[in-house]
């Protein structure tokens, strides 16, 4: 007659499956790229609609800021929210999911991030941009920016080669904000004639 296992024998066996089942858990972490920071260092001799400008109120876009009494010649940039994360750890990003560009040109894409109660502002928050995957056609770069109180900013560049193909490419960009992952967004970059 077999015994009944006591409530350590059954804790130790509860705990190697626990273990044996981590341990099979692959880590997305190795399929991250992460894009290079780097300070702004473009230069363009024409403006663009999506150039950075600088406001009361942080970072924006050329074709969002508005100057009275003296006409936009650009629509303004349309933005989308969505929301990442989970839990209490759930974030709001507004950005532009679609960008029409032609080759050779260079396109900001400004990231602003919220979240319930705010980020602290008492220190500089750590976000690190990343890619789920090798981009061989479209050179990303992550510049800083600046928002609102409580809120966080930072600009994802998308570099256009000259000699790229027309056509849609969608990657997935994600977030990691110190040091935690909060998840991906979709963007699509249409090159045009």
């Amino acid at each position: 007659m077999k015994k009944p296992l006591n409530f350590l024998g059954t804790f130790s066996i509860c705990f190697v499956i626990v273990l044996m089942m981590t341990a099979c858990q692959s880590n997305d972490s190795g399929t991250r790229i992460f894009i290079p920071s780097r300070t702004s260092t473009t230069l363009n001799t024409e403006e663009a609609p999506d150039d950075i400008v600088y406001t009361p109120g942080g970072s924006a876009y050329r074709a969002n800021v508005f100057e009275q009494g003296v006409q936009n010649p650009w629509p303004p940039i349309e933005m989308t929210v969505v929301q990442i994360g989970s839990g209490s750890k759930t974030i709001d990003v507004r950005y532009r999911n679609h960008i029409v560009t032609k080759a050779g040109e260079t396109r900001n894409n400004i990231l602003y991030l919220n979240k319930e109660g705010g980020f602290d502002t008492t220190r500089i928050i750590d976000i690190k941009l990343y890619s789920t995957e090798q981009l061989s056609s479209l050179e990303l770069f992550q510049e800083g920016g600046a928002g609102l109180i409580g809120q966080e900013v930072t600009v994802l560049v998308i570099e256009i080669p000259p000699d790229i193909k027309t056509g849609e490419y969608n990657f997935e960009t994600g977030l990691e904000i110190e040091g935690r992952d909060y998840g991906t967004i979709p963007c699509l970059v249409e090159v045009v004639e």
